[in-house]
């Protein structure tokens, strides 16, 4: 079961203001960068992001249906700030976190499947 969508809206306005502070600087916080699908309007959204073989994971928390996951997947590309550096990204891909977990620390594998996460992203670097 995702975190409830009155936790997500207060994290939006409010803690997210926070995060978005350091995030890009101090792994494992990062930065997505999207563009809103309907205005057009870039966006920033911090979030937990662990790198793989080929790009970053993030498990969806809130489910796969919030507004930065919908505006990654409608335009297939962003930009994912990283220890001080944009990365373009593409080939988003949404996938189930059983698939995916070995991909998450030990540590954090744990409180992930307490919350019941459901879903993760892939990000893959532009080549």
């Amino acid at each position: 079961m995702p975190i409830p969508k009155s936790i997500a809206t207060f994290n939006k306005f409010v803690t997210n203001k926070f995060f978005l502070l350091f995030a890009g600087w101090i792994p494992p916080f990062a930065i997505v960068h999207h563009q809103g699908r309907k205005s057009g309007v870039t966006h920033r959204t911090p979030v937990l992001t662990f790198k793989s073989e080929k790009g970053f994971v993030i498990a969806l928390t809130y489910g796969k249906d919030v507004d930065w996951v919908k505006n990654l997947t409608k335009k297939n590309k962003g930009k994912l700030e990283y220890r001080g550096k944009k990365i373009e990204i593409n080939n988003i891909q949404i996938t189930f976190y059983n698939r995916v977990k070995y991909l998450f620390p030990f540590l954090i594998q744990m409180p992930l499947e307490l919350i019941s996460v459901e879903y993760c992203v892939l990000l893959k670097r532009k080549k």
